[in-house]
């Protein structure tokens, strides 16, 4: 009887010790990973209000990076839980982001305008808020929904940054390119059908930043891959199918002309860094089999594209950049208009901005009558993230999402000095300097690069899908470089 008892309690125990290594393995990921894949659902439509699943899900990530983080080697989880507690208090992300919550959060509680005719001077006006000298916005479904897309970007930063092993922030990145890539052989299939949205956006993909995203997620899915062969990891096959192809694939369908060119270009570069990287890691026939698969690839794309299908959508686009006149000279007007017409609405409340998508409502009340028919098509969006974040949310608001952008860069230019001063300590040590980094710094860094720079002409950072994955990879990427505080450390 005291056997069976004694088995018994063993099994339990045992049990319960691999649940509990299980969770603090990966489940604070796999909640940082439903975060950022729910604006998955609305990735196709351009202004969607609500996201209060989303508060849902970061007061879970908030409750499973307390309970449950990471355990190093050496840590017991009462250990883990004092020191996440403690890197919480000491990073200053988390301050610069609870400030923005706080600032869209009072917006919000803040909101309630509408239109008013003024019959003495024959003008439409927006009426004043509640509070008129604090920051407000005009809808609250607009305000509400920045609350819970900022908290969930807050909360899924500081978890990266203080609460996520190194080993679950590698799988999370390659788990969220996956996933993108399966999302994109959908929509691409449901384009192929003729089935709305995704036919429409072939043509014009809006403010939707559709193609945006599958193009972050198809270079940073690049590095993943260049990473798991290095690594020899049994997932590579996994990453190139859906992390690249299907990422590329979206990017190629979706993306808009200049962009498809950026990110095909961007592509072909970085294979040479990838042909370069993988060289002192892989036996040469494995190196000559990699190459000659991307050469497949990239010459397959091209037959397809220009020979098979020579009306496809994406010869169309790509055509429709020649000649240069032809499309740069509309573009360049309409940003023009937007930008002079974003500036008014600023300069019109300069320190608090209008509010979340406050663009929307004030832009009418600033253009002339001879404008207004570039402003018809995507309304609410200046094509300049910059500018509208200044315009919706001031000097103030704007203030602390440039203090929560250096909070995270501060760390990675921090690591990526060292690495360039001392090395990195491991079997790329002495190489040149890019080849030393991991290719998921490369490709991240490009990925993020390339998404901020095309921020000053269109507006990727209005979709939440894509402004959570750009937070997200930011946070995670100082833990691929050295630091000399983590050297001798172990993380589980």
């Amino acid at each position: 009887m005291k056997s069976e008892c004694g088995r018994i309690f063993y099994v339990r125990w045992v049990g319960s010790f691999m649940m509990q290594k299980l969770l603090t393995k990966y489940g604070l990921m796999a909640h940082v990973a439903c975060v950022v894949a729910y604006p998955l659902c609305y990735l196709a439509y351009g202004r969607v209000f609500g996201f209060a699943a989303l508060l849902w899900l970061s007061l879970a990530v908030v409750e499973m990076m307390v309970l449950l983080p990471s355990v190093r080697k050496g840590e017991t989880l009462s250990d883990a839980r004092f020191r996440v507690v403690r890197a919480i208090l000491w990073d200053p992300f988390f301050y610069t982001g609870v400030a923005v919550i706080g600032f869209v959060a009072f917006q919000w509680l803040n909101s309630g305008c509408g239109l008013v005719y003024l019959a003495d001077a024959d003008v439409w006006q927006m009426s004043n808020p509640p509070l008129t000298w604090a920051p407000f916005c005009v809808e609250t479904r607009a305000g509400s929904t920045m609350v819970a897309v900022f908290t969930a970007c807050v909360t899924v930063g500081v978890a990266l940054r203080t609460a996520v092993g190194k080993s679950a922030k590698r799988q999370l990145l390659q788990w969220l390119a996956g996933l993108g890539g399966l999302y994109a052989f959908y929509a691409v299939s449901q384009a192929g059908l003729g089935r709305q949205p995704y036919a429409g956006l072939i043509v014009n993909a809006g403010s939707t930043a559709i193609g945006t995203f599958f193009g972050f997620w198809a270079l940073l899915g690049m590095g993943l891959f260049v990473d798991a062969v290095a690594r020899a990891q049994r997932r590579s096959k996994f990453i190139l199918v859906f992390g690249v192809l299907g990422n590329l694939a979206g990017m190629l369908v979706f993306a808009r002309a200049v962009s498809v060119c950026v990110y095909v270009v961007l592509s072909i570069v970085l294979s040479v860094y990838w042909a370069l990287y993988i060289r002192p890691h892989v036996a040469r026939p494995t190196q000559f089999k990699l190459v000659l698969g991307a050469l497949i690839v990239f010459v397959a794309v091209a037959i397809s594209i220009f020979y098979l299908f020579p009306n496809n959508p994406v010869v169309n686009k790509t055509m429709s950049l020649i000649p240069y006149e032809s499309w740069w000279k509309p573009f360049a007007d309409v940003q023009k208009i937007r930008t002079a017409v974003a500036l008014n609405v600023w300069q019109n409340h300069p320190w608090v901005g209008v509010g979340a998508d406050g663009f929307h409502h004030f832009a009418g009340l600033s253009v002339s009558a001879k404008d207004w028919g570039s402003l018809k098509t995507d309304q609410g969006f200046v094509y300049n993230d910059c500018l509208q974040f200044l315009c919706e949310y001031g000097v103030l608001g704007a203030g602390f999402l440039l203090a929560v952008v250096v909070t995270l860069l501060i760390p990675l230019c921090y690591r990526a000095r060292i690495a360039w001063k001392y090395g990195t300590h491991d079997e790329n040590d002495g190489r040149p300097y890019l080849l030393r980094l991991s290719p998921i710094v490369v490709f991240g860094v490009v990925a993020t690069s390339v998404c901020f720079f095309e921020s000053w002409f269109a507006s990727p950072f209005r979709s939440y899908g894509v402004l959570l994955s750009w937070t997200c990879v930011m946070a995670v990427l100082p833990a691929f470089l050295p630091a000399r505080a983590l050297k001798h450390s172990g993380e589980n």
